[in-house]
């Protein structure tokens, strides 16, 4: 199934969006214009569905309750998921930085209890509609969206259309392979992919760890180990932590390796680096580069240029609430 981007001028009711994540849950009004309003969050719950889908609702009821009368109606509930998803029903077959939500209905609860159609699209595919409505893909016919946070996600724009596979993964990218012997790889690396295991945030944590022990001075090991965070990790090196430099570095050049697969394989004008990780990487992009060109297709890679993304937190939210909007035809 394939969506092909279409604008209106006609005056539009907004969308309640939710950005569902492996570490937080964020809900907001978006207008038809992209504006996004009483936006709330908590972090997310990992005890089972049922609480899952109860937060949910409860951070929506938030912002029905604070939102300004004057405008205009809701149309819809839109949520981007990290979760495999059926066709035409939405339901959420496998989620797996959700504990628990295998085969799971989030959108008939929802929509019985507020009353509005609900839409689910894979995160991946929601931030990279995102990105092509607002932010470092607009006016681009071809760019890959990379989201890299607790997990690695993203989606794909090819000859002006956002492509969705016949499972609706196009673009997850975290299961890239990356070893020699698949019979040594570890666990994790099966269970959420190589590449996610390797370059997302708790990957970047599990390598700071496994250091602290041989680097007994690094700022970290004032940290409590069950309380290290990759975004404690990138903060160590910007402060000349050499633990956390080293760990940094390593994580640009993992994230390198696998930008460098996907210019090889689909040859676009643009990768945008999304994600609360992805975003930490700025100040990371030369290397990011020189490990891309050094092994992707070299006129592929000549062609590509990488970005950040600019829409921040926000970009879930606004792919979520646009990708609502495709569906209902507005």
């Amino acid at each position: 199934m394939q969506v092909k981007i279409g604008e209106s001028t006609r005056a539009q009711p907004n969308i309640l969006a939710v950005d569902v994540g492996g570490s937080k849950v964020a809900a907001a009004l978006v207008t038809a214009d992209g504006v996004v309003h009483h936006r709330v969050q908590a972090p997310t719950s990992q005890r089972g569905p049922v609480e899952g889908i109860d937060q949910i609702a409860a951070l929506l009821q938030k912002i029905l309750e604070i939102k300004d009368p004057s405008t205009n109606e809701i149309a819809a509930i839109g949520l981007g998921v990290p979760a495999v998803l059926e066709e035409g029903t939405d339901r959420v077959i496998w989620a797996p930085n959700l504990a628990g939500w295998r085969n799971v209905d989030l959108r008939g609860p929802l929509q019985a209890r507020f009353g509005w159609p609900v839409y689910l699209e894979y995160d991946g595919h929601a931030a990279t509609l995102a990105e092509w409505w607002l932010g470092a893909g607009k006016n681009l016919h071809s760019f890959v969206n990379v989201i890299i946070g607790t997990g690695i996600g993203g989606g794909m724009v090819l000859e002006g259309r956002l492509v969705r596979g016949v499972n609706r993964l196009a673009g997850a990218a975290g299961w890239f392979a990356f070893t020699t012997d698949p019979a040594v790889a570890e666990e994790r690396d099966r269970s959420v992919g190589a590449w996610e295991a390797k370059a997302a945030g708790p990957g970047i944590v599990s390598r700071a760890r496994a250091l602290l022990a041989s680097a007994p001075d690094s700022t970290l090991a004032q940290v409590d180990e069950g309380s290290l965070t990759a975004e404690q990790v990138f903060a160590a090196a910007r402060q000349g932590d050499e633990l956390a430099r080293s760990v940094i570095e390593e994580t640009a050049e993992w994230i390198g390796l696998g930008l460098a697969n996907i210019v090889s394989l689909v040859n676009p004008q643009a990768i945008v680096l999304g994600g609360g990780v992805g975003v930490a990487c700025a100040p990371l992009l030369p290397r990011i580069l020189d490990t891309m060109k050094q092994w992707a297709q070299p006129w592929s890679a000549r062609s590509c240029c990488v970005a950040i993304s600019a829409l921040g937190a926000d970009a879930g939210l606004l792919g979520a609430a646009y990708g609502a909007r495709l569906r209902l035809g507005l």
